[in-house]
């Protein structure tokens, strides 16, 4: 019988039972390290553990990978990296808002555990830190982060970018301007005062910050 005969989906899974499901998830789980990780945070939410403590365990694990990537294996840690930014965009900032922020920014320090590890593009892994930048900015809006606090972590988190995954910040913040006009004025604000400042105008970091605020300018209404 043909796969197009036999889907695999939630329907037909259901069919199978639930106990014989949980053993095949289980022997699954023994060598899927990706799976493994995701069974433990359900696990702990369905315990009624704290959901931003299990999603920090989540991440921390995911963090201390160090075995080399092929392309199929960057393209699996992308679909978790996913599901963490959806669980805490979703489930963390619904039940502790104000936790919700500092874990969407640990997120992003996950970009090195995959990029140093593969010699591949990773462009999915990009667009999970591409929707990240418009979760980062509505998540901490929700949790009333000080937009002077905000801004001070965006030019920090630029300045030290390496892997491009604050490309689309400027972008998401840019596109705020109507529901959270603080954090697009007060970042403008910051990144004047920072290019009047020591210092040398031509030295990287004077070069990144008028790169920003460029881009910053561009994506603004006129």
């Amino acid at each position: 019988m043909s796969n197009e005969e036999n889907p695999i989906d939630a329907k037909a899974l259901a069919a199978v039972g639930p106990g014989r499901l949980a053993t095949l998830l289980a022997e699954a789980a023994m060598t899927n390290p990706a799976m493994r990780r995701r069974l433990q945070f359900e696990l702990s939410a369905q315990k009624g553990e704290n959901v931003a403590d299990a999603v920090r365990q989540w991440v921390s694990e995911f963090g201390a990978q160090t075995a080399f990537l092929d392309a199929e294996q960057v393209g699996e840690l992308a679909e978790e990296l996913d599901a963490m930014r959806v669980t805490i965009a979703s489930n963390v900032s619904a039940a502790a808002p104000d936790l919700a922020p500092d874990l969407m920014w640990q997120l992003f320090t996950l970009a090195g555990t995959i990029f140093e590890r593969t010699t591949e593009e990773g462009w999915e892994v990009s667009c999970v830190f591409d929707e990240a930048c418009s979760d980062l900015v509505r998540v901490s809006v929700d949790a009333d982060v000080e937009p002077m606090e905000f801004t001070m972590k965006v030019v920090a988190a630029i300045a030290s970018e390496q892997y491009g995954e604050y490309r689309a910040l400027i972008r998401a913040i840019a596109s705020a301007q109507p529901w959270a006009p603080a954090y697009v004025s007060d970042l403008k604000a910051l990144l004047h005062r920072l290019l009047e400042e020591p210092p040398n105008p031509n030295s990287e970091r004077s070069r990144v910050l008028r790169h920003v605020l460029q881009e910053f300018d561009s994506l603004s209404p006129t």
